[in-house]
């Protein structure tokens, strides 16, 4: 079933992003739910959506 795992991937994905909309409202968007250290620019062009550090991702 193809595309039932392609609808679930989706929805993982928009959850990711509704997630990084929330943090960017509460501004701790960019900061490592770990350890609160910023996430790299680098991390956060590669996946937008990215919620630790390289030291907790």
């Amino acid at each position: 079933m193809p595309v039932e795992a392609d609808l679930n991937r989706v929805e993982h994905e928009l959850g990711d992003v509704e997630h990084a909309l929330t943090r960017l409202d509460a501004g701790t968007y960019g900061t490592c739910e770990v350890c609160g250290s910023p996430i790299d620019d680098e991390i956060l062009r590669a996946a937008p959506a990215a919620r630790c550090c390289a030291d907790h991702g």
